[in-house]
């Protein structure tokens, strides 16, 4: 899906496509970006989508969702959303995050400069 820029965010889908306690992955074709945006206690995270603990892209969209750890359901790495750090291996590269925000029923996403 295409963002439409606005004051550096990107607006990429509706804010109740998304449940509480849920991640839905989005492809920024004008960034070549594939993100993912989780809702969880009401607020947005938004984080690259594809794991790193392999060399061959798993998405974290995938995976399991328990608070604000998402783990990859191909090898187990599980990451904080809100930082983005390591919480378990065997992925030892964080996972990049997205400042993230509701604005009038929309997702907004300010991608890294």
């Amino acid at each position: 899906m295409s963002g439409l820029a606005t004051k550096n965010f990107l607006t990429v889908g509706p804010g109740d496509a998304i449940p509480n306690d849920f991640v839905v992955p989005y492809y920024l074709d004008n960034l070549k970006l594939r993100i993912s945006v989780a809702r969880v206690g009401g607020h947005f995270y938004a984080f690259d989508d594809l794991c790193t603990c392999a060399d061959e892209a798993c998405p974290l969209s995938g995976g399991l969702l328990t608070g604000t750890t998402i783990m990859c359901q191909c090898h187990g790495s599980r990451f904080d959303i809100t930082t983005g750090a390591v919480v378990n291996g065997p992925a030892t590269r964080s996972i990049k995050i997205y400042e993230a925000k509701e604005v009038e029923g929309s997702i907004h996403i300010r991608p890294a400069g």
